[in-house]
Formats: structure tokens, C-alpha cells, sequence
């Protein structure tokens, strides 16, 4: 039986597949061959009752009677007793009506069957579909197993949702770039205000004493303005793109002792502007060798990590410098003497977002420092790493790879 059953199935599919026009024309031609088969089985019927109540009163020639009275022949029928004469009536209006009442409710029951079939389930689904949508809530499927009309609009309706899902989805990804953006912009403005803020300090503290000469006053102004100059720069940047990809990256030529010296003037200043010691240990003072960098994107990095150090360490701050010539990386190592990370810290703390743990007099915040590190040093064809150091703290390795084509 399984073979008539699938047989079956089959033919409601194809019956389910049709269109409505196609659909309408089947249920007709099904109704009109009901409606005949009913009628003439009510004509038969009734004209055997007739011939038996006619043979009752041995009518010998029934082709003989005169009809006089339109549609009921009320007038032949002056041979039979009035009961008689009543129920060949009826049954003379009913062989001539069952067609037409047949065709009426034939209809109406044809319509109820089409709509339960064909239009009830559909409609639902549309109806439905339309009241998620107006809630914002795209979290269903507007689906309909049928080829026909309302199958295509139900298809339709479920590549709009699709389409207002990926929607929703890319709106919320810009979002999201957004505020990682802004909150990129804010955490990376504080690392270079401090370090003006520590060549600041240097001058109101040693100026008024004159220990301060002129040359070197001249050259922390610089410096002074040469930060400036980079805040403007980037501050320019960060305007016109939308996102951390978008972040510009151009490397120069230039001696790994010059993008050293810049390294070695940020942490002169922070020495300058905080209670914590900074020592920095350069990877060598050759001045001659030649690499290729972002010298902005390296120091963005190295003064994000520092600021991530500073906030957490006791009194003391590491900074190591290396350089492989080799594999042409440049490493810069941070290491501090706080708390160190936890477990769950070590796995999550380059995520964005990552509420880092509170250490004692600082405030808790949302990690997108080390985040940011970690975008910027894939964008130098590098990594970032974090770990906790044999000696307690926190250890930051951010690389940088100068092997460009």
C-alpha cells in the first residue's frame, strides 16, 4: 500500500502546486460533475416514484396527459386523490429543481472547501508574518509549502524578513564599529594628553630652577609639539573613517634607533606625570639599521599597553624592546608588577568590551585597550599576546613584522 499511498501524496502535491485559476477550473468541474450525478440520480428516483403512483389508478397512456399549468402541472394530476396528487407534485418539483439546488449549495460548500485548502492557512501565515514585523520581531518564518499565489507571496514576505534581518545585522555591526571607534578615540587621547602632560610637569619643575638649558628646552618643545602635531593628525584620521579596519597604514623607511628614540621620549614623559616608574631597556643604540614601519601605529600600540600597565601596577613598569633580524619583527614586551591576569582574564582579555578585573585605586572600565593593540598589530602583520610573568604581573607582547614585499 505504500506505493498508492505515496501515489496519493503525490497528486495532492501536484493538486497543492496548482495555481488558483487552475485550482478554481478543477473544483468547477468536480462540483458540475457532482451536481449532474446527484441530479440525475434525484431525476431517477423521483420519476420511479412517479411511475408507481401513476400505476396505482391503471393509467394505461401517461403520454396522453395535458399539461396546462406551467412548471407544476397542478392540472394533470385531476385524476389522483388530493394526497396523491400532492406527492406527485413534489416529486414532479423536485426532479425539476434538484439541479439548481444542487449547483447552490454545491457552491457554497465548494467555496468553504477552497478557502479551508486553499487560502485559511496561507493567510494565516501572512497575517502573522506582517504582525511580527510590525513588533520588530523577525525571529519566525513565513513559510508555505505550495507553488501556487500565496506560496510565491509567502516566499516573498520571508526574503524581506531575510533581507531586514541582514539588515538589522549590518546596522548593528556599524554600530557596533562605532562605539569600538569612539571608544578607541577616547582610550587612545589619554596615553598622549598624559605625555604632554609629563613634558608639562618637566618644565614647571625644572624651568623656574634653571637646571633646565635652553637647548634641551627647545627640544622638549618640540617633542611637545611634535605629539601635538600627532594628536591633530590623528584626531584627523579617526574622523573620516567608520571603522578599526579602516584605520590608515603606511610604512616609511626609516633607522630602528629613530622609532626607538620615540618610544624612549614617551616614557621619559610618563616618568614625568605619574607616581610610576617606567624602565625601558632599548634593543640596541645601532643607529644605522634600516627598517620599514608605521612608527604611528607602533606607538599607538606601545602607549596603549603602557596605559594598560600603569592603571594596574604597583610601583614599577618594564618595558622591553627586541628586534629579530631574521624574521624582521620587532617586539615590544610591557610587564608590571600589579595582579596580574586571572584565567578567565587570559582567555577574554583581547575580546572587546571585557570588563577587566578592579585593581586597588583605579576605576573599573571596559577593556578595549588591549583589542585595539591586537587590531592594530594584525594590521602590522603582527600579533599581541598577554600572559602572567614567573615574578607576578602582567605580561603585554605586542609584534610587529617589517618584512614587506
Amino acid at each position: 500500500m505504500d506505493w498508492l499511498e505515496e501515489r496519493i501524496e503525490g497528486l495532492q502535491r501536484r493538486i497543492r502546486n496548482y495555481s488558483f485559476r487552475k485550482a478554481m477550473i478543477a473544483y468547477i468541474l468536480v462540483l458540475a460533475v457532482i451536481v449532474a450525478a446527484l441530479s440525475y440520480l434525484t431525476m431517477i428516483v423521483c420519476w420511479q416514484l412517479e411511475l408507481a403512483e401513476w400505476a396505482r389508478y391503471e393509467q394505461e397512456d401517461f403520454s396522453g396527459l395535458i399539461w396546462e399549468k406551467g412548471l407544476f402541472w397542478a392540472d394533470g394530476y385531476h385524476f389522483a386523490e388530493d394526497t396523491d396528487a400532492f406527492q406527485l407534485l413534489f416529486l414532479d418539483m423536485v426532479r425539476v429543481w434538484c439541479p439548481f439546488v444542487y449547483a447552490f449549495a454545491g457552491m457554497i460548500v465548494t467555496i468553504g472547501i477552497f478557502y479551508q485548502k486553499r487560502l485559511a492557512k496561507p493567510l494565516s501565515i501572512l497575517e502573522d508574518s506582517v504582525a511580527r514585523i510590525r513588533e520588530n520581531n523577525l525571529d519566525f518564518h513565513a513559510y508555505y509549502d505550495s507553488r501556487d499565489e500565496l506560496g510565491s507571496l509567502c516566499g516573498s514576505v520571508e526574503d524581506m524578513r531575510m533581507e531586514l534581518v541582514r539588515g538589522k545585522e549590518q546596522m548593528w555591526r556599524l554600530v557596533e564599529r562605532q562605539k569600538e571607534l569612539n571608544a578607541a578615540f577616547a582610550h587612545d587621547l589619554r596615553t598622549p594628553l598624559t605625555v604632554l602632560r609629563g613634558y608639562t610637569d618637566f618644565l614647571a619643575r625644572y624651568l623656574p630652577q634653571g637646571k633646565i638649558s635652553e637647548e634641551k628646552m627647545q627640544d622638549v618643545l618640540a617633542l611637545m609639539s611634535d605629539h601635538l602635531r600627532r594628536l591633530e593628525n590623528y584626531s584627523y584620521t579617526m574622523k573620516g573613517i567608520t571603522s578599526m579596519e579602516e584605520v590608515p597604514f603606511s610604512p616609511e623607511c626609516m633607522t630602528l634607533f629613530r622609532l626607538e628614540k620615540k618610544i624612549r621620549e614617551v616614557v621619559f614623559a610618563l616618568n614625568q606625570a605619574g607616581d610610576v616608574h617606567i624602565q625601558y631597556r632599548p634593543w640596541s643604540t645601532q643607529e644605522t639599521l634600516k627598517v620599514k614601519a608605521d612608527d604611528h601605529i607602533v606607538l599607538e600600540v606601545f602607549e596603549n599597553m603602557i596605559s594598560n600597565a600603569i592603571r594596574y601596577a604597583g610601583k614599577e613598569i618594564e618595558v622591553l624592546a627586541d628586534y629579530e633580524e631574521s624574521d624582521m619583527e620587532f617586539l615590544l614586551t610591557v610587564r608590571d608588577d600589579g595582579p596580574g591576569f586571572s584565567k578567565e582574564q587570559l582567555v577574554k582579555a583581547l575580546q572587546p568590551y571585557y570588563k577587566e578585573y578592579k585593581a586597588a585605586g583605579t576605576d573599573g572600565h571596559f577593556g578595549i585597550g588591549l583589542h585595539i593593540c591586537r587590531e592594530l598589530c594584525q594590521k602590522h602583520g603582527g600579533t599581541l599576546d598577554v600572559s602572567n610573568s614567573i615574578r607576578g604581573g602582567a605580561v603585554v607582547t605586542a609584534s610587529f613584522s617589517f618584512k614587506w614585499e
